[in-house]
Protein backbone atom coordinates (compact mmCIF):
# COMPACT_ATOMS: atom_id res chain seq x y z
CA UNK A 1 0.00 0.00 0.00
CA UNK A 2 1.42 3.45 -1.31
CA UNK A 3 2.37 6.70 1.97
CA UNK A 4 0.04 9.03 -0.02
CA UNK A 5 -2.58 6.60 -0.05
CA UNK A 6 -3.05 5.79 3.79
CA UNK A 7 -1.82 9.27 4.60
CA UNK A 8 -5.00 10.25 2.91
CA UNK A 9 -7.15 7.57 4.40
CA UNK A 10 -6.03 9.15 7.58
CA UNK A 11 -6.48 12.41 6.95
CA UNK A 12 -10.36 11.80 5.26
CA UNK A 13 -10.74 10.17 8.78
CA UNK A 14 -10.08 12.93 11.11
CA UNK A 15 -11.48 15.62 9.02
CA UNK A 16 -15.05 13.84 8.69
CA UNK A 17 -14.64 13.79 12.44
CA UNK A 18 -14.36 18.12 12.79
CA UNK A 19 -16.57 18.35 9.60
CA UNK A 20 -18.34 21.59 10.80
CA UNK A 21 -21.70 20.98 8.81
CA UNK A 22 -21.58 16.92 9.96
CA UNK A 23 -20.84 18.20 13.59
CA UNK A 24 -23.86 21.28 13.35
CA UNK A 25 -26.35 18.61 11.84
CA UNK A 26 -25.68 16.04 14.58
CA UNK A 27 -25.51 18.56 17.87
CA UNK A 28 -29.51 19.38 15.84
CA UNK A 29 -30.23 16.28 15.71
CA UNK A 30 -29.61 15.33 19.70
CA UNK A 31 -31.06 18.42 20.80
CA UNK A 32 -27.71 20.06 22.33
CA UNK A 33 -28.36 22.98 19.43
CA UNK A 34 -31.95 24.22 18.87
CA UNK A 35 -31.73 27.76 17.20
CA UNK A 36 -29.56 28.25 14.03
CA UNK A 37 -28.37 31.76 15.80
CA UNK A 38 -27.22 29.95 18.95
CA UNK A 39 -24.28 31.47 20.15
CA UNK A 40 -22.58 27.84 20.88
CA UNK A 41 -22.46 25.40 17.90
CA UNK A 42 -21.77 22.12 17.92
CA UNK A 43 -18.65 22.07 16.39
CA UNK A 44 -17.57 25.00 18.93
CA UNK A 45 -17.94 22.62 21.99
CA UNK A 46 -16.37 19.69 20.03
CA UNK A 47 -13.53 21.59 19.15
CA UNK A 48 -13.50 23.20 22.74
CA UNK A 49 -13.78 19.85 25.16
CA UNK A 50 -11.09 17.83 22.83
CA UNK A 51 -8.41 19.30 22.01
CA UNK A 52 -8.28 23.10 23.66
CA UNK A 53 -8.55 22.14 26.62
CA UNK A 54 -6.46 18.96 26.33
CA UNK A 55 -2.98 20.32 27.89
CA UNK A 56 -5.34 22.54 30.35
CA UNK A 57 -7.10 19.69 32.72
CA UNK A 58 -7.80 21.81 35.37
CA UNK A 59 -9.03 24.93 33.34
CA UNK A 60 -11.95 26.84 34.86
CA UNK A 61 -15.33 27.75 33.34
CA UNK A 62 -13.86 31.38 32.79
CA UNK A 63 -10.56 30.03 31.04
CA UNK A 64 -13.01 27.63 28.42
CA UNK A 65 -14.95 30.81 28.19
CA UNK A 66 -11.41 32.49 26.95
CA UNK A 67 -10.70 29.55 24.51
CA UNK A 68 -14.10 29.58 23.48
CA UNK A 69 -13.68 33.05 21.67
CA UNK A 70 -10.54 31.84 19.99
CA UNK A 71 -12.12 29.02 18.29
CA UNK A 72 -15.25 31.17 17.18
CA UNK A 73 -15.74 34.99 18.23
CA UNK A 74 -19.04 34.82 17.96
CA UNK A 75 -19.47 32.27 20.89
CA UNK A 76 -19.12 34.71 23.58
CA UNK A 77 -20.59 33.65 26.27
CA UNK A 78 -20.41 34.09 30.11
CA UNK A 79 -19.22 31.38 32.73
CA UNK A 80 -22.68 30.46 33.94
CA UNK A 81 -24.03 29.76 30.27
CA UNK A 82 -21.88 27.67 29.21
CA UNK A 83 -21.91 26.20 32.30
CA UNK A 84 -25.31 25.62 31.72
CA UNK A 85 -25.03 24.03 27.88
CA UNK A 86 -22.21 21.31 29.30
CA UNK A 87 -24.33 20.44 31.95
CA UNK A 88 -26.94 19.01 30.02
CA UNK A 89 -28.03 16.06 29.30
CA UNK A 90 -28.25 16.93 25.32
CA UNK A 91 -25.03 17.72 25.76
CA UNK A 92 -23.67 14.31 27.04
CA UNK A 93 -25.39 12.57 24.26
CA UNK A 94 -23.93 15.26 21.66
CA UNK A 95 -20.57 13.94 22.49
CA UNK A 96 -21.22 10.19 23.18
CA UNK A 97 -22.77 10.33 19.63
CA UNK A 98 -19.43 12.33 18.44
CA UNK A 99 -17.29 9.70 19.90
CA UNK A 100 -19.33 6.50 18.57
CA UNK A 101 -18.54 8.32 15.06
CA UNK A 102 -14.52 9.18 15.86
CA UNK A 103 -14.40 5.39 16.88
CA UNK A 104 -16.00 3.90 13.66
CA UNK A 105 -14.28 6.64 11.24
CA UNK A 106 -11.35 5.06 13.10
CA UNK A 107 -12.05 1.40 11.97
CA UNK A 108 -13.19 2.51 8.47
CA UNK A 109 -9.17 3.39 7.98
CA UNK A 110 -8.21 -0.24 6.89
CA UNK A 111 -4.09 -0.90 6.99
CA UNK A 112 -1.61 -3.62 7.03
CA UNK A 113 -1.40 -5.76 9.75
CA UNK A 114 1.07 -6.22 12.28
CA UNK A 115 4.13 -7.59 10.94
CA UNK A 116 4.70 -10.31 13.95
CA UNK A 117 4.77 -13.72 12.82
CA UNK A 118 3.69 -15.10 15.76
CA UNK A 119 0.43 -12.88 15.38
CA UNK A 120 0.38 -14.09 11.20
CA UNK A 121 -2.78 -17.05 11.88
CA UNK A 122 -4.89 -14.33 13.13
CA UNK A 123 -7.04 -12.00 11.88
CA UNK A 124 -7.75 -9.26 14.55
CA UNK A 125 -5.57 -8.54 17.89
CA UNK A 126 -8.00 -7.60 20.51
CA UNK A 127 -6.08 -6.53 24.00
CA UNK A 128 -9.13 -5.54 26.48
CA UNK A 129 -8.62 -3.33 29.79
CA UNK A 130 -10.07 -1.00 32.06
CA UNK A 131 -9.45 1.67 34.14
CA UNK A 132 -10.61 3.73 36.75
CA UNK A 133 -10.41 7.75 37.32
CA UNK A 134 -11.54 8.89 40.74
CA UNK A 135 -14.25 11.42 40.82
CA UNK A 136 -15.71 13.83 43.66
CA UNK A 137 -17.56 11.72 46.12
CA UNK A 138 -20.87 13.71 45.47
CA UNK A 139 -21.21 11.58 42.45
CA UNK A 140 -21.43 8.42 44.06
CA UNK A 141 -25.14 7.99 43.18
CA UNK A 142 -24.74 8.12 39.40
CA UNK A 143 -20.73 6.53 39.13
CA UNK A 144 -20.18 4.27 42.20
CA UNK A 145 -16.80 3.07 43.24
CA UNK A 146 -16.27 -0.04 43.98
CA UNK A 147 -15.62 0.68 47.88
CA UNK A 148 -13.22 -0.36 50.38
CA UNK A 149 -9.72 1.39 50.47
CA UNK A 150 -11.04 2.96 47.06
CA UNK A 151 -13.20 6.17 46.08
CA UNK A 152 -16.79 5.75 46.73
CA UNK A 153 -16.90 7.62 43.43
CA UNK A 154 -15.79 6.75 40.21
CA UNK A 155 -15.56 5.79 36.18
CA UNK A 156 -14.14 3.02 34.86
CA UNK A 157 -13.06 3.48 30.74
CA UNK A 158 -13.18 -0.30 29.24
CA UNK A 159 -11.04 -0.34 26.43
CA UNK A 160 -10.73 -2.89 23.49
CA UNK A 161 -7.65 -2.55 21.15
CA UNK A 162 -6.59 -4.10 17.85
CA UNK A 163 -2.92 -4.36 18.01
CA UNK A 164 -2.33 -5.47 14.51
CA UNK A 165 -3.42 -2.62 13.27
CA UNK A 166 -2.69 -0.41 16.30
CA UNK A 167 -6.76 0.70 16.19
CA UNK A 168 -9.35 1.45 19.05
CA UNK A 169 -11.89 -0.62 18.38
CA UNK A 170 -14.41 0.09 21.47
CA UNK A 171 -14.55 2.44 24.16
CA UNK A 172 -16.91 2.56 27.10
CA UNK A 173 -17.91 3.82 30.18
CA UNK A 174 -19.41 2.63 33.16
CA UNK A 175 -19.44 2.76 36.91
CA UNK A 176 -16.24 1.62 38.76
CA UNK A 177 -17.92 -0.75 40.54
CA UNK A 178 -18.63 -2.77 37.78
CA UNK A 179 -16.45 -5.72 37.53
CA UNK A 180 -14.85 -6.57 34.27
CA UNK A 181 -15.72 -9.85 34.68
CA UNK A 182 -19.36 -8.75 34.26
CA UNK A 183 -18.42 -7.69 30.67
CA UNK A 184 -16.27 -10.65 30.13
CA UNK A 185 -18.83 -12.02 27.76
CA UNK A 186 -19.46 -9.01 26.22
CA UNK A 187 -16.65 -9.34 23.41
CA UNK A 188 -18.00 -12.26 21.84
CA UNK A 189 -20.64 -10.48 19.79
CA UNK A 190 -17.44 -8.49 17.79
CA UNK A 191 -15.76 -11.48 17.35
CA UNK A 192 -14.98 -13.12 13.81
CA UNK A 193 -13.30 -15.84 12.96
CA UNK A 194 -9.58 -16.27 13.34
CA UNK A 195 -9.76 -13.46 15.83
CA UNK A 196 -7.79 -13.68 18.96
CA UNK A 197 -8.13 -12.15 22.31
CA UNK A 198 -5.65 -11.59 24.57
CA UNK A 199 -6.90 -10.37 28.26
CA UNK A 200 -6.04 -10.52 31.83
CA UNK A 201 -7.71 -12.38 35.10
CA UNK A 202 -10.12 -9.43 35.39
CA UNK A 203 -11.74 -10.83 33.09
CA UNK A 204 -11.25 -14.84 33.59
CA UNK A 205 -14.87 -16.35 32.79
CA UNK A 206 -14.57 -20.06 31.77
CA UNK A 207 -17.99 -19.45 29.88
CA UNK A 208 -16.67 -17.11 28.01
CA UNK A 209 -13.55 -18.56 27.30
CA UNK A 210 -16.17 -21.43 26.03
CA UNK A 211 -18.31 -18.89 23.94
CA UNK A 212 -14.87 -17.09 21.93
CA UNK A 213 -14.29 -21.15 20.86
CA UNK A 214 -17.72 -21.95 19.63
CA UNK A 215 -17.11 -18.97 17.33
CA UNK A 216 -13.97 -20.17 16.13
CA UNK A 217 -11.78 -17.73 17.25
CA UNK A 218 -9.07 -17.50 19.96
CA UNK A 219 -8.32 -16.34 23.42
CA UNK A 220 -4.85 -16.21 25.53
CA UNK A 221 -5.26 -15.64 29.68
CA UNK A 222 -3.47 -16.12 33.00
CA UNK A 223 -5.74 -18.86 34.82
CA UNK A 224 -7.86 -17.74 37.99
CA UNK A 225 -6.86 -19.95 41.21
CA UNK A 226 -9.73 -21.77 42.28
CA UNK A 227 -10.81 -23.19 38.81
CA UNK A 228 -11.68 -26.29 37.93
CA UNK A 229 -9.55 -28.42 35.99
CA UNK A 230 -10.41 -31.89 34.25
CA UNK A 231 -8.30 -34.35 32.47
CA UNK A 232 -11.25 -36.12 30.95
CA UNK A 233 -14.43 -34.52 29.18
CA UNK A 234 -16.77 -36.37 30.82
CA UNK A 235 -19.55 -34.99 33.16
CA UNK A 236 -18.42 -37.65 36.42
CA UNK A 237 -14.71 -36.85 36.17
CA UNK A 238 -13.60 -35.06 39.09
CA UNK A 239 -11.52 -31.94 39.05
CA UNK A 240 -7.69 -32.21 39.49
CA UNK A 241 -5.87 -30.78 42.28
CA UNK A 242 -3.57 -28.88 39.61
CA UNK A 243 -0.65 -28.45 42.27
CA UNK A 244 -0.32 -31.57 43.54
CA UNK A 245 -0.52 -33.05 39.68
CA UNK A 246 2.50 -31.44 38.42
CA UNK A 247 4.47 -31.78 41.42
CA UNK A 248 4.29 -35.11 41.12
CA UNK A 249 3.97 -35.87 37.53
CA UNK A 250 6.91 -32.68 36.18
CA UNK A 251 8.29 -32.51 39.21
CA UNK A 252 11.81 -31.89 37.01
CA UNK A 253 10.12 -29.83 34.40
CA UNK A 254 10.99 -26.07 33.78
CA UNK A 255 8.01 -25.87 31.32
CA UNK A 256 4.39 -28.13 30.70
CA UNK A 257 2.06 -27.97 27.99
CA UNK A 258 -1.29 -30.10 29.16
CA UNK A 259 -4.46 -30.77 27.50
CA UNK A 260 -7.27 -29.96 29.80
CA UNK A 261 -10.86 -29.32 30.23
CA UNK A 262 -11.81 -26.05 31.68
CA UNK A 263 -14.69 -24.93 34.02
CA UNK A 264 -18.37 -26.43 34.14
CA UNK A 265 -18.51 -26.15 30.56
CA UNK A 266 -15.55 -28.45 30.45
CA UNK A 267 -13.75 -26.31 27.42
CA UNK A 268 -10.99 -27.77 25.91
CA UNK A 269 -7.68 -26.35 25.91
CA UNK A 270 -4.50 -25.68 26.89
CA UNK A 271 -2.54 -25.63 30.08
CA UNK A 272 0.88 -23.98 30.03
CA UNK A 273 2.86 -23.82 33.16
CA UNK A 274 6.28 -22.44 33.67
CA UNK A 275 8.30 -23.19 36.78
CA UNK A 276 9.62 -19.83 38.58
CA UNK A 277 13.08 -19.23 39.93
CA UNK A 278 13.93 -19.06 43.87
CA UNK A 279 14.26 -15.61 43.49
CA UNK A 280 10.91 -14.71 41.08
CA UNK A 281 9.02 -16.85 43.99
CA UNK A 282 10.23 -15.15 47.00
CA UNK A 283 9.76 -11.53 45.17
CA UNK A 284 6.09 -12.22 44.16
CA UNK A 285 5.32 -14.09 48.35
CA UNK A 286 6.95 -10.93 49.31
CA UNK A 287 4.30 -8.41 47.31
CA UNK A 288 1.23 -11.15 47.77
CA UNK A 289 2.02 -10.89 51.59
CA UNK A 290 2.33 -7.21 51.63
CA UNK A 291 -1.23 -6.68 49.69
CA UNK A 292 -2.62 -9.40 52.11
CA UNK A 293 -1.80 -7.65 55.01
CA UNK A 294 -2.84 -4.07 53.89
CA UNK A 295 -6.39 -5.40 53.28
CA UNK A 296 -6.25 -7.26 57.11
CA UNK A 297 -5.73 -11.05 55.79
CA UNK A 298 -2.94 -13.80 55.94
CA UNK A 299 -1.65 -14.91 52.75
CA UNK A 300 -2.67 -18.52 52.72
CA UNK A 301 0.17 -21.62 52.09
CA UNK A 302 -2.13 -22.60 49.24
CA UNK A 303 -1.76 -19.04 47.58
CA UNK A 304 2.19 -19.45 48.51
CA UNK A 305 2.31 -22.75 46.23
CA UNK A 306 0.58 -21.19 43.22
CA UNK A 307 2.95 -18.33 43.02
CA UNK A 308 5.32 -20.89 42.01
CA UNK A 309 4.02 -21.38 38.77
CA UNK A 310 3.26 -18.91 36.00
CA UNK A 311 -0.27 -20.44 34.67
CA UNK A 312 -1.79 -19.84 31.32
CA UNK A 313 -4.88 -21.21 29.02
CA UNK A 314 -5.23 -21.01 25.52
CA UNK A 315 -6.70 -22.47 22.49
CA UNK A 316 -4.20 -21.98 19.90
CA UNK A 317 -2.84 -24.93 18.75
CA UNK A 318 0.86 -26.16 19.27
CA UNK A 319 1.43 -26.04 15.71
CA UNK A 320 0.99 -22.06 15.76
CA UNK A 321 2.48 -21.47 19.49
CA UNK A 322 5.23 -23.47 21.24
CA UNK A 323 4.80 -23.86 24.97
CA UNK A 324 7.95 -21.78 25.22
CA UNK A 325 6.78 -18.54 23.67
CA UNK A 326 3.19 -18.01 25.15
CA UNK A 327 4.40 -16.19 28.31
CA UNK A 328 6.13 -13.96 26.09
CA UNK A 329 3.52 -13.64 23.92
CA UNK A 330 0.75 -12.59 26.66
CA UNK A 331 3.82 -9.69 27.94
CA UNK A 332 1.70 -7.86 24.79
CA UNK A 333 -1.03 -7.27 27.00
CA UNK A 334 1.42 -4.74 29.12
CA UNK A 335 0.96 -2.55 25.63
CA UNK A 336 -2.37 -1.23 26.82
CA UNK A 337 -1.55 -0.52 30.90
CA UNK A 338 1.33 1.87 28.73
CA UNK A 339 -1.26 3.25 26.81
CA UNK A 340 -3.18 4.18 30.09
CA UNK A 341 -0.55 5.68 31.56
CA UNK A 342 0.20 7.76 28.70
CA UNK A 343 -4.08 8.98 28.90
CA UNK A 344 -3.05 9.85 32.06
CA UNK A 345 0.24 11.18 32.11
CA UNK A 346 0.08 13.06 28.87
CA UNK A 347 -4.01 13.38 28.25
CA UNK A 348 -4.86 14.07 32.03
CA UNK A 349 -8.01 11.78 31.61
CA UNK A 350 -7.98 11.77 35.22
CA UNK A 351 -8.48 15.01 36.00
CA UNK A 352 -12.45 16.09 36.58
CA UNK A 353 -13.08 19.06 38.39
CA UNK A 354 -16.88 18.93 39.05
CA UNK A 355 -19.81 17.66 40.65
CA UNK A 356 -22.41 17.85 38.01
CA UNK A 357 -22.29 14.68 36.10
CA UNK A 358 -23.03 15.99 32.63
CA UNK A 359 -20.09 17.91 33.36
CA UNK A 360 -18.24 14.82 34.11
CA UNK A 361 -19.28 12.97 31.38
CA UNK A 362 -18.82 16.19 28.45
CA UNK A 363 -15.16 16.22 29.92
CA UNK A 364 -14.64 12.22 29.55
CA UNK A 365 -16.29 12.29 26.40
CA UNK A 366 -14.13 15.08 25.19
CA UNK A 367 -11.08 13.58 26.20
CA UNK A 368 -12.10 10.49 24.49
CA UNK A 369 -12.23 12.07 20.92
CA UNK A 370 -9.10 13.46 21.45
CA UNK A 371 -7.70 10.20 22.34
CA UNK A 372 -9.32 8.17 18.96
CA UNK A 373 -7.86 11.14 17.18
CA UNK A 374 -4.44 10.78 18.30
CA UNK A 375 -4.84 7.15 17.58
CA UNK A 376 -5.45 7.39 14.12
CA UNK A 377 -1.96 9.44 13.99
CA UNK A 378 -0.56 6.83 15.88
CA UNK A 379 -2.09 3.80 13.83
CA UNK A 380 -0.26 5.96 11.07
CA UNK A 381 2.65 6.34 12.05
CA UNK A 382 3.03 2.70 13.37
CA UNK A 383 2.19 1.55 10.26
CA UNK A 384 4.97 3.76 8.16
CA UNK A 385 7.58 3.07 10.43
CA UNK A 386 7.07 -0.46 10.52
CA UNK A 387 6.93 -0.97 6.76
CA UNK A 388 9.17 1.97 5.95
CA UNK A 389 11.49 2.22 8.53
CA UNK A 390 11.55 -1.15 10.19
CA UNK A 391 11.49 0.92 13.57
CA UNK A 392 8.75 0.91 16.52
CA UNK A 393 6.40 4.38 17.26
CA UNK A 394 6.65 4.86 20.99
CA UNK A 395 3.09 6.30 22.01
CA UNK A 396 4.23 8.45 24.54
CA UNK A 397 7.01 10.84 22.30
CA UNK A 398 3.91 10.78 19.52
CA UNK A 399 1.66 12.27 22.12
CA UNK A 400 3.71 14.68 23.08
CA UNK A 401 4.78 15.43 20.37
CA UNK A 402 1.11 16.26 18.52
CA UNK A 403 0.64 18.45 21.81
CA UNK A 404 3.95 19.89 21.52
CA UNK A 405 3.62 23.83 19.45
CA UNK A 406 -0.17 22.88 19.78
CA UNK A 407 -0.03 20.60 16.79
CA UNK A 408 -3.40 18.88 16.98
CA UNK A 409 -4.70 21.87 18.09
CA UNK A 410 -3.84 24.03 15.32
CA UNK A 411 -5.04 20.78 12.88
CA UNK A 412 -8.17 20.73 14.79
CA UNK A 413 -9.05 24.41 14.86
CA UNK A 414 -9.02 24.32 10.77
CA UNK A 415 -9.82 20.89 10.16
CA UNK A 416 -6.35 20.28 8.24
CA UNK A 417 -4.60 17.41 8.84
CA UNK A 418 -2.23 16.95 6.15
CA UNK A 419 0.31 19.10 7.16
CA UNK A 420 0.29 17.33 10.34
CA UNK A 421 0.50 14.17 8.81
CA UNK A 422 3.20 15.31 6.57
CA UNK A 423 5.38 17.14 9.47
CA UNK A 424 4.90 13.13 11.43
CA UNK A 425 6.97 11.74 8.66
CA UNK A 426 9.39 13.63 9.00
CA UNK A 427 10.19 13.81 12.49
CA UNK A 428 9.40 10.09 12.88
CA UNK A 429 13.15 8.48 12.81
CA UNK A 430 14.90 11.22 14.26
CA UNK A 431 11.92 11.94 17.86
CA UNK A 432 8.63 9.94 17.66
CA UNK A 433 10.35 6.48 16.95
CA UNK A 434 12.19 3.90 19.94
CA UNK A 435 15.49 4.53 20.04
CA UNK A 436 17.86 1.30 19.43
CA UNK A 437 18.68 -0.26 23.07
CA UNK A 438 20.30 -3.34 24.51
CA UNK A 439 17.42 -5.03 25.78
CA UNK A 440 14.70 -6.25 23.89
CA UNK A 441 11.45 -4.23 23.27
CA UNK A 442 8.35 -6.53 23.52
CA UNK A 443 7.62 -6.87 20.24
CA UNK A 444 11.46 -7.63 19.44
CA UNK A 445 11.19 -10.49 22.06
CA UNK A 446 7.55 -11.75 20.49
CA UNK A 447 9.35 -11.28 16.80
CA UNK A 448 12.53 -13.22 18.36
CA UNK A 449 10.28 -16.11 19.74
CA UNK A 450 12.17 -15.36 22.93
CA UNK A 451 11.56 -17.87 25.85
CA UNK A 452 9.35 -16.53 28.90
CA UNK A 453 12.08 -15.76 31.31
CA UNK A 454 14.41 -14.34 28.96
CA UNK A 455 15.87 -10.66 29.37
CA UNK A 456 13.63 -9.73 32.79
CA UNK A 457 15.43 -9.38 35.85
CA UNK A 458 14.32 -9.48 38.98
CA UNK A 459 13.39 -6.20 41.18
CA UNK A 460 11.34 -3.00 39.94
CA UNK A 461 11.83 -3.48 36.59
CA UNK A 462 9.52 -6.49 36.11
CA UNK A 463 8.25 -9.88 37.65
CA UNK A 464 7.22 -12.35 35.47
CA UNK A 465 3.20 -12.62 36.31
Amino acid sequence: MKTQEVLDRVRSAMEEVFNREWLVSIARLVGFVQRSTSRLQGDDLVKLLTTEILTFPTISLPGMCDLLREINPTADMTPQALCERINSEAAVNYLSEVLRFAVEKNLSVHREGLSASLFASFNRVFIEDSTVLTLNERLADKFKGSGGNASKAAVKIDFIFDLKRHTIHSLSMSGGNLPDQARAGEIVERLKEGDLVIRDLGYFATKALANIGAKKAFYLSRLLQGTGIYLSQESSAPAIDILDHLDKKFAHKGVMDLDIYLGQERTPCRLIVYRASEDVVNERIRKADAKARKKGRQLSEESKKWLRFSFFVTNVSRQVWSAEVIGTIYRIRWQIELTFKTWKSLCQIHFLKGQRSERIQCLIYGRLIAIVIMNMVYSFASWYSETRLNRETSLHKLVTWLERRQRLSKAALLCQFCQLLSDLIQDLPSIICKKKRKRKTTMELIESRAPYEEGFPIGNQYVPA
